[in-house]
């Protein structure tokens, strides 16, 4: 029995919730930062962590993994690319939670969750790059 364990629940039901889950986590992946109810930050902090060290590493298991827990294969090859190669020597602490106050409308309780280590993307990283060596060029 584990005593002073709480699991977050939302009400509405098994697969609403694995989908609000699956699609808080591919907004989160393709923005890099959500704003959004302190429970679904905490819950989604959770599935985030998890998916992450499946990200490091690139096998088939790790692949078909992610596939279940997404469902976008652009986003899964862009994980494995962007996401994993950035947290390669990192072991835990990905995302951070920063609590925002409360919604004027309902009362509820905000936060923002966002990557707690900047994210290196290569292709951003390689079109900077060029564009620098261009406006060196015409100078």
């Amino acid at each position: 029995m584990r005593h002073g364990y709480s699991k977050i629940k939302f009400k509405n039901g098994q697969d609403a919730n694995q989908m609000l889950l699956r699609k808080l986590a591919t907004n989160f992946l393709m923005v890099g930062k959500l704003k959004t109810t302190l429970k679904k930050t905490k819950v989604l902090k959770t599935l985030l962590e998890k998916l992450i060290e499946k990200m490091k590493v690139k096998n088939e298991a790790n692949k078909n993994y992610l596939l279940k827990a997404l469902g976008d294969r652009k986003l899964v090859e862009r994980s494995f690319s962007d996401f994993g190669a950035s947290f390669v020597k990192i072991n835990g602490g990905y995302v951070k939670i920063i609590k925002t106050g409360v919604r004027n409308s309902d009362g509820c309780e905000t936060a923002l969750i966002q990557w707690a280590y900047p994210i290196i993307n290569k292709e951003v990283a390689i079109k900077d790059q060029s564009s620098v060596k261009k406006k060196i060029n015409k100078i």
